[in-house]
C-alpha cells in the first residue's frame, strides 16, 4: 500500500473568526477523509503536511480549492510506503511559520522567487552569488546544497540576528532556500528590511527542487522533514539511512539495543553519548535506568 503525501502554505490575511470557522471545516473534511498530518491556521494564512491514501488526498485537495482564501494553493507531493503521520492534528497559532515576526508576510504569491532550473543555473555562478540555508542546525548537517552558507540556527526567530552579527556582501546576489518555502517568505522580508537588494528564494524549496532534479543537482545529502518519514532523498523516498532521535527529535543514525526494554533502535551521535540515554530507546527508558542508576 502507498501512502500520498501534500505539502503546502498560503499566506492570506484571515479574521480571526474566519480562522475558526476554517478549522472548524478543515476538521471536517480531513475526517470525513481520513486525513493523517500537521495543519496550522493563524491570521496570516494556513501552512500544513498531510498524507492519506491517494484517492482521498486527491478529494481532499479539491475540496480545499473550493474555499475562496486556498482556491490558488500549490502542492509539493510524494509517496511513502508508511503514513507520514499517526493522527490528524490542527491547530491555531499565531503564526504558521514561526520566526517572532508576526503580521509580517508577503503580500503576493511571487515576490523574488526563482523556479529551480534558475536557481541550478544561477548556482554555477559561484563569484558573484552566495547561497544561504535558512534552515536549523540539526537540518543542515544531514545535507544542504553545494558550498552554501549555514548560519548554524537552533531555531529560525535567530535568522534577524544572524544577519546583524554576519553582514553579507551588498554586492552580490543572495540565493537563499529552505525545504519547502514558507521560511524563505518572511527571511527575503527581513533581508529587503536589513538592505540587501538582489535577493531570491528558491521556489518550492528543496522538495521542489528534487522534483526538477531527481539525481540530486547540486544538493549534497538528504532533506530533513517534520514527520515520521525524518527525510527523503533527491527522489523524494524516505530516508533509508536517517531515524528520529526519541530525546530530542533530531536525525538519528547511532544503532543500539536497548539496557531496559532490550527492542533495538537509532539516536542521535549527541544523544548516544549521554550517560544512560545513549542505551534507551525512548525518554521512558531512558527514565527507568536512570532510577536503576540512582540518577534523579
Amino acid at each position: 500500500m502507498s501512502y500520498a503525501i501534500a505539502a503546502f502554505y498560503k499566506f492570506v490575511p484571515l479574521e480571526p473568526e474566519r480562522v475558526e470557522a476554517l478549522r472548524i471545516e478543515l476538521l471536517r473534511v480531513s475526517e470525513s477523509l481520513e486525513i493523517q498530518g500537521l495543519i496550522l491556521l493563524a491570521t496570516e494564512g494556513i501552512n500544513a503536511t498531510v498524507c492519506a491514501l491517494p484517492e482521498s488526498l486527491v478529494a481532499f485537495k479539491a475540496a480545499l480549492r473550493e474555499i475562496p482564501e486556498l482556491a490558488t494553493l500549490k502542492f509539493k507531493d510524494s509517496f511513502a510506503p508508511e503514513p507520514a503521520f499517526r493522527r490528524l492534528t490542527i491547530q491555531v497559532r499565531e503564526e504558521i511559520v514561526t520566526a517572532e515576526l508576526p503580521g509580517v508576510f508577503p503580500t503576493s504569491d511571487q515576490h523574488r522567487h526563482l523556479p529551480p532550473k534558475e536557481w541550478h543555473a544561477l548556482l554555477q555562478d559561484t563569484e558573484n552569488t552566495i547561497v544561504l540555508d535558512t534552515r536549523n542546525d540539526y537540518e543542515t548537517r544531514i545535507g544542504k546544497f553545494r558550498g552554501a552558507i549555514d548560519p548554524n540556527l537552533s531555531k529560525f526567530s535567530e535568522f534577524p540576528g544572524y544577519l546583524d552579527s554576519n553582514p553579507l556582501p551588498q554586492d552580490k546576489t543572495i540565493l537563499i532556500y529552505c525545504t519547502g518555502g514558507i521560511r524563505c517568505e518572511k527571511a527575503i522580508l527581513t533581508l529587503e528590511h536589513k538592505g540587501y537588494e538582489n535577493v531570491y528564494q528558491l521556489d518550492g524549496g528543496i522538495l521542489n527542487y528534487f522534483a526538477e532534479f531527481p539525481e540530486g543537482g547540486a544538493f549534497e545529502g538528504e532533506c530533513f522533514l517534520f514527520d515520521h518519514r525524518v527525510a527523503v532523498d533527491s527522489k523524494l523516498q524516505p530516508s533509508q539511512k536517517y531515524g528520529l532521535c526519541p530525546h530530542c527529535g533530531d536525525p538519528a543514525t547511532e544503532d543500539f539495543t536497548c539496557g531496559y526494554c532490550k527492542k533495538s533502535g537509532q539516536v542521535c551521535e549527541k544523544c548516544h553519548v549521554r550517560e544512560h540515554y545513549g542505551a534507551a530507546c525512548s525518554k521512558n527508558c531512558a527514565y527507568h535506568l536512570r532510577r536503576l542508576a540512582g540518577v534523579s
